[in-house]
Protein backbone atom coordinates (compact mmCIF):
# COMPACT_ATOMS: atom_id res chain seq x y z
CA UNK A 1 0.00 0.00 0.00
CA UNK A 2 1.95 2.96 -1.21
CA UNK A 3 1.03 6.06 0.22
CA UNK A 4 0.67 9.08 -3.12
CA UNK A 5 -2.20 10.67 -0.86
CA UNK A 6 -4.74 12.78 -2.85
CA UNK A 7 -2.91 15.18 -5.21
CA UNK A 8 -1.15 14.07 -8.25
CA UNK A 9 -0.18 10.62 -7.92
CA UNK A 10 1.52 10.40 -11.05
CA UNK A 11 3.93 12.69 -9.88
CA UNK A 12 5.07 10.89 -7.15
CA UNK A 13 5.85 7.87 -9.01
CA UNK A 14 9.18 9.13 -10.06
CA UNK A 15 10.57 9.57 -6.24
CA UNK A 16 8.88 6.14 -5.46
CA UNK A 17 10.92 4.91 -8.42
CA UNK A 18 13.52 6.58 -7.17
CA UNK A 19 13.10 5.44 -3.23
CA UNK A 20 12.82 1.59 -4.07
CA UNK A 21 16.37 2.09 -6.67
CA UNK A 22 18.27 3.50 -3.30
CA UNK A 23 16.85 0.36 -0.94
CA UNK A 24 18.00 -2.19 -3.37
CA UNK A 25 21.36 -0.32 -4.05
CA UNK A 26 22.30 0.77 -0.88
CA UNK A 27 20.56 -0.79 1.77
CA UNK A 28 19.44 -4.28 0.96
CA UNK A 29 21.24 -7.25 2.04
CA UNK A 30 20.31 -10.63 1.51
CA UNK A 31 20.51 -13.56 4.48
CA UNK A 32 18.99 -14.91 6.91
CA UNK A 33 17.16 -12.41 9.82
CA UNK A 34 15.44 -12.17 12.80
CA UNK A 35 13.34 -8.96 12.16
CA UNK A 36 12.48 -7.01 15.37
CA UNK A 37 9.28 -8.21 16.15
CA UNK A 38 11.00 -11.35 16.27
CA UNK A 39 9.86 -12.45 12.60
CA UNK A 40 12.64 -14.42 10.53
CA UNK A 41 13.42 -13.07 7.16
CA UNK A 42 16.13 -14.03 3.98
CA UNK A 43 16.52 -9.71 3.61
CA UNK A 44 17.54 -6.74 6.10
CA UNK A 45 16.66 -3.27 4.98
CA UNK A 46 19.89 -1.48 6.97
CA UNK A 47 17.70 2.26 6.95
CA UNK A 48 20.84 3.77 8.01
CA UNK A 49 22.93 3.44 4.90
CA UNK A 50 19.74 5.60 3.55
CA UNK A 51 19.27 8.17 6.26
CA UNK A 52 22.94 8.42 7.01
CA UNK A 53 23.49 10.09 3.81
CA UNK A 54 21.90 13.90 4.16
CA UNK A 55 21.39 14.46 0.68
CA UNK A 56 18.97 10.75 0.67
CA UNK A 57 17.16 11.89 3.92
CA UNK A 58 17.02 15.87 2.67
CA UNK A 59 14.85 14.03 -0.08
CA UNK A 60 12.85 11.24 1.11
CA UNK A 61 11.83 14.21 4.12
CA UNK A 62 10.21 15.85 1.51
CA UNK A 63 8.15 13.29 0.19
CA UNK A 64 6.47 13.82 3.18
CA UNK A 65 5.41 17.40 2.63
CA UNK A 66 2.06 16.02 0.37
CA UNK A 67 1.46 14.08 3.20
CA UNK A 68 2.17 16.95 5.75
CA UNK A 69 0.10 19.56 3.37
CA UNK A 70 -2.86 16.78 3.10
CA UNK A 71 -3.00 15.81 7.15
CA UNK A 72 -2.60 19.44 8.36
CA UNK A 73 -0.52 18.17 11.80
CA UNK A 74 0.28 20.74 14.45
CA UNK A 75 3.19 18.39 15.70
CA UNK A 76 5.80 15.65 13.55
CA UNK A 77 6.48 12.87 15.72
CA UNK A 78 8.45 9.85 15.79
CA UNK A 79 9.21 6.63 16.81
CA UNK A 80 12.59 6.15 18.74
CA UNK A 81 15.34 5.28 16.81
CA UNK A 82 14.96 5.75 13.44
CA UNK A 83 11.51 7.40 13.17
CA UNK A 84 13.10 10.66 15.33
CA UNK A 85 15.88 11.12 12.40
CA UNK A 86 13.13 11.45 9.94
CA UNK A 87 10.67 13.40 12.03
CA UNK A 88 13.83 15.45 12.56
CA UNK A 89 14.00 16.14 8.91
CA UNK A 90 10.62 16.19 8.14
CA UNK A 91 10.51 18.66 11.03
CA UNK A 92 13.42 21.16 9.55
CA UNK A 93 11.81 21.04 6.34
CA UNK A 94 8.17 22.27 7.31
CA UNK A 95 8.81 24.20 10.46
CA UNK A 96 6.41 22.39 12.47
CA UNK A 97 7.63 21.29 16.17
CA UNK A 98 7.96 17.82 16.70
CA UNK A 99 7.60 15.06 19.74
CA UNK A 100 9.90 11.89 20.30
CA UNK A 101 8.17 8.37 21.40
CA UNK A 102 10.25 6.12 23.48
CA UNK A 103 10.00 2.64 23.44
CA UNK A 104 10.78 3.07 27.04
CA UNK A 105 10.17 5.39 29.44
CA UNK A 106 13.32 7.17 31.08
CA UNK A 107 14.12 6.55 34.26
CA UNK A 108 16.00 9.79 35.31
CA UNK A 109 15.42 13.13 34.81
CA UNK A 110 12.54 15.95 35.77
CA UNK A 111 9.74 13.94 33.99
CA UNK A 112 10.73 10.01 34.82
CA UNK A 113 8.33 7.11 33.30
CA UNK A 114 7.06 9.01 30.21
CA UNK A 115 6.98 7.93 27.06
CA UNK A 116 6.84 11.39 24.85
CA UNK A 117 9.06 14.11 24.84
CA UNK A 118 8.46 17.83 23.57
CA UNK A 119 5.54 19.88 24.44
CA UNK A 120 2.08 19.23 23.20
CA UNK A 121 -1.49 20.70 23.75
CA UNK A 122 -4.60 18.08 24.18
CA UNK A 123 -6.37 17.48 21.03
CA UNK A 124 -3.01 18.21 18.28
CA UNK A 125 -2.74 16.78 15.07
CA UNK A 126 0.45 14.68 15.11
CA UNK A 127 2.04 12.94 11.66
CA UNK A 128 3.83 10.09 13.99
CA UNK A 129 6.59 8.75 11.27
CA UNK A 130 8.28 5.76 11.55
CA UNK A 131 11.24 4.43 9.24
CA UNK A 132 10.78 0.49 8.29
CA UNK A 133 7.28 -1.12 9.29
CA UNK A 134 7.03 -4.87 9.41
CA UNK A 135 4.54 -5.75 11.91
CA UNK A 136 3.97 -2.32 12.88
CA UNK A 137 3.80 -3.39 16.66
CA UNK A 138 5.90 -0.71 17.87
CA UNK A 139 4.72 2.23 15.95
CA UNK A 140 1.10 1.41 16.50
CA UNK A 141 2.04 1.32 20.68
CA UNK A 142 3.24 4.71 19.67
CA UNK A 143 0.24 6.41 18.43
CA UNK A 144 -1.49 4.29 21.52
CA UNK A 145 0.85 6.57 23.67
CA UNK A 146 -0.34 9.66 21.58
CA UNK A 147 -3.66 8.86 21.44
CA UNK A 148 -3.74 8.40 25.80
CA UNK A 149 -2.40 11.84 25.78
CA UNK A 150 -5.70 13.32 23.83
CA UNK A 151 -3.63 13.54 20.25
CA UNK A 152 -4.84 12.90 17.28
CA UNK A 153 -2.89 11.13 15.29
CA UNK A 154 -2.31 10.15 11.67
CA UNK A 155 0.60 7.16 11.13
CA UNK A 156 3.06 7.24 7.72
CA UNK A 157 6.24 5.14 7.35
CA UNK A 158 9.12 5.49 4.85
CA UNK A 159 9.17 1.48 3.96
CA UNK A 160 6.21 -0.81 4.91
CA UNK A 161 7.26 -4.86 4.61
CA UNK A 162 3.58 -5.03 3.30
CA UNK A 163 2.45 -6.71 6.51
CA UNK A 164 0.78 -3.97 9.11
CA UNK A 165 -2.04 -1.68 8.72
CA UNK A 166 -0.05 1.18 8.36
CA UNK A 167 0.10 3.84 5.50
CA UNK A 168 4.10 4.02 3.70
CA UNK A 169 5.56 6.24 1.29
CA UNK A 170 6.65 2.49 -0.50
CA UNK A 171 5.63 -0.79 -0.03
CA UNK A 172 9.09 -2.70 -0.35
CA UNK A 173 9.04 -6.73 -0.76
CA UNK A 174 10.73 -9.32 -2.01
CA UNK A 175 10.07 -13.21 -3.23
CA UNK A 176 11.74 -15.42 -0.91
CA UNK A 177 14.79 -16.73 -2.47
CA UNK A 178 17.53 -15.40 -4.80
CA UNK A 179 16.39 -11.94 -6.01
CA UNK A 180 15.79 -12.35 -9.69
CA UNK A 181 17.36 -9.61 -12.42
CA UNK A 182 15.24 -11.16 -15.32
CA UNK A 183 12.47 -8.82 -17.07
Amino acid sequence: MEYLGAGDSLSRLPELNWLRKQIMERALTRGDYVLSGGARSDYYIDKFKLFSDPHILRRIARMFVPIVTEFGPDLIGGTELGGVIIATAVSQMTNLPMLVVRKQPKSYGAFPDEYVEGAYDAGQKVLLLEDVVTSGREVLRARARLEELNLRVNVCAVISRGLAPVNALITFALPRGKAQTEN
